[in-house]
């Protein structure tokens, strides 16, 4: 975070990154599922991925009560917080529910197309590094919420095979 606040262009990078990213992530999967030689398993994936957040947001929520960390810019005031909008003070900061959510989708493709699955997890952790950039999560919250996204991410997975479902 010592970066940020330096420099104007960088501080607008990171905060794009650690607000506005992540909306583009289901996007970017959904169109690149529906026009690849994927497509038929463009609804499969979407249904994998909605289960997952739907675990990893219950997770994250019971681990979030438990540890009861306050964010970053509230316990130090010499974190500069670029990221306004989506950061309360109210809020706990672990785990990283924005980190959990890219990372989900991320592994769930990488487990099925390995090369846009790379090309996400990059983009997730650009969005994990740039929460810490922006003041608003400490570097072990980044953790937590890769974390419970890969478990939540195995355990659906898990659930699906038992059940026989989109083998």
């Amino acid at each position: 975070n010592g970066f940020a606040g330096q420099w104007e262009w960088l501080d607008i990078l990171g905060l794009i990154c650690a607000e506005y990213l992540i909306f583009a992530i289901p996007l970017i999967v959904i169109l690149v599922y529906f026009f690849s030689k994927r497509r038929k398993k463009t609804l499969s994936i979407i249904l994998k991925i909605i289960l997952a957040l739907a675990l990893v947001y219950l997770l994250n929520y019971l681990i979030s009560l438990i540890v009861a960390r306050s964010r970053p810019f509230v316990n130090n005031n010499e974190i500069y917080q670029l990221a306004k909008l989506f950061a309360k003070p109210t809020d706990f900061s672990f785990p990283s529910y924005h980190t959990a959510t890219v990372f989900v989708f991320a592994f769930m493709v990488l487990l099925d197309w390995k090369k846009f699955g790379i090309i996400l997890l990059a983009l997730a952790l650009i969005i994990g590094l740039a929460r810490i950039f922006a003041g608003v999560h400490y570097p072990t919250d980044i953790l937590g919420g890769i974390l419970t996204a890969l478990l939540s991410v195995i355990l659906i997975n898990f659930i699906l095979k038992y059940f026989n479902y989109g083998n």
